[in-house]
């Protein structure tokens, strides 16, 4: 085996027992979550009005959870990635140093993650000199487990509007996957945030709305699995694909998403944008 290969080898492995462990602290946390949080609060949010505005569910003011809740979470989610990390090690003691001082708010930075405030993220790592990569993806794993169990209570209530926007109805973010059935004519895009699935146009690009059929590329592995990229030339981005014809029944998207780390670098390599948040991989090992 080459060093190439082994080092590819050896991240792939890495990279999958990060995950492996994270799901795993996902579901504990959720567990946790269900037994303290007022779900019944969101019975109060005006479905109908943020659907008909095209806007998604939830906003800042109106997250149920607490500082509390959360600092358990990071508590929870923060020593695998120390566990994990190789080349980030300072950087993460002087993260852990600001939450035990209380120069961060961890709700603050769940918020400006799950809404895109990219800005708030720039600051605090020009501020103490901690990656933005680092703090953005670490707050995603911080929010997961509560924008699911969000997902889970709304999407029973979602059936009964038509949302049909390039972005999750419960959270707004960018679809990270895809699932298309050709023989039911369908395609349903997923968001890695809150675990969503919502219908879709098909060979339309998600990420600048362009119908332009020459711009969308799709592009297969030699393997003939069931995965694809579907790509845009306009944009540049892409999104990760499965055909639920070809697929096992059984199949995870969450872990399918996973498990395709081949997939982004494939893209990488077609010219296409890799998505921000696999830089933390990239600087991590």
């Amino acid at each position: 085996m080459t060093e190439q290969r082994f080092k590819t080898r050896r991240f792939y492995d890495m990279y999958l027992e990060f995950h492996e462990k994270i799901f795993e602290t996902h579901v504990k946390c959720m567990q946790r979550l269900i037994a303290v949080l007022p779900f019944q609060q969101l019975n109060q949010i005006d479905i109908a009005e943020r659907i008909n505005q095209q806007k998604p569910i939830l906003h800042a003011s109106n997250l149920i959870i607490g500082d509390k809740e959360l600092e358990d979470i990071f508590d929870d989610i923060f020593p695998i990635v120390k566990e994990f990390s190789y080349r980030q090690k300072e950087s993460l003691l002087r993260l852990e140093e600001l939450n035990d001082r209380r120069k961060i708010s961890i709700k603050e930075l769940v918020i400006a993650q799950v809404f895109g405030d990219k800005q708030k993220f720039s600051e605090i790592a020009e501020k103490y000199d901690v990656p933005a990569t680092l703090l953005q993806r670490i707050f995603e794993f911080v929010a997961s487990p509560f924008l699911e169990l969000c997902a889970e209570f709304f999407t029973k209530k979602l059936s009964s509007y038509d949302w049909t926007q390039p972005f999750c109805p419960i959270c707004g973010n960018k679809p990270s996957m895809a699932r298309v059935n050709d023989q039911a004519n369908t395609r349903f895009l997923w968001c890695r945030f809150c675990d969503t699935n919502w219908q879709f146009q098909d060979m339309v690009c998600p990420f600048c709305d362009c119908h332009d059929l020459k711009t969308i590329k799709i592009i297969f592995p030699s393997d003939r699995k069931p995965f694809r990229i579907d790509a845009c030339d306009s944009c540049k981005n892409y999104v990760k694909t499965v055909d639920e014809l070809i697929a096992d029944k059984k199949f995870n998207i969450t872990v399918s998403y996973v498990e395709t780390l081949y997939l982004d670098f494939l893209a990488k390599h077609c010219g296409y944008q890799l998505p921000n948040h696999f830089k933390f991989y990239l600087e991590l090992v």
